[in-house]
């Protein structure tokens, strides 16, 4: 089940960040938390109420950042991570979002054949922008005003994930 990220979830998405290639601590995930534009999601285990994985971005305007998406290492390629991209573009694009951004290290070839599957365009690159191990990184977009699935989020479409 994907739903929104709660303040009774930042243990369990700590500990998925410690094994992520670019960890957020934990009062970065609080921060989060209190974003005014921020959505951030979680995917739980139905039978067992365990985080597998979350994402967070925000939205200013027509442009949605994705900042994050991080799954247990042990449930990666499992698809939780495309469906939580999946919520994060239905709720930018139900709120009016035009296009979706993000940066990936450029290194990170996994992540980066992620994003190009689901329809990600290089824009740009910025140098040594990561550090610890430093790292380049590639910037993303992705076009949300024709997906397919704008006018449908826009009129009410049927989409069935849980809040």
């Amino acid at each position: 089940m994907l739903r929104r990220m709660r303040l009774t979830d930042l243990k369990a998405v700590a500990a998925i960040e410690l094994e992520a290639l670019s960890p957020w601590g934990r009062c970065a995930l609080e921060q989060e938390l209190q974003q005014s534009k921020g959505l951030q999601f979680v995917a739980e285990d139905n039978d067992l109420g365990v985080i597998s994985g979350w994402c967070c971005g925000r939205l200013i305007g027509p442009e949605a950042e994705l900042l994050k998406i991080s799954v247990l290492r042990s449930r990666r390629r499992s698809g939780i991570a495309s469906l939580l991209l999946a919520r994060l573009v239905q709720e930018v694009v139900a709120a009016g979002g035009e296009s979706l951004y993000l940066e990936v290290r450029a290194e990170n070839a996994p992540a980066v054949l992620f994003y190009r599957k689901h329809g990600f365009k290089r824009t740009g690159l910025r140098k040594k922008y990561y550090t610890d191990p430093e790292d380049d990184a590639v910037v993303f977009v992705k076009d949300l005003l024709f997906n397919g699935l704008n006018n449908a989020f826009r009129q009410g479409g049927n989409h069935e994930i849980n809040s």
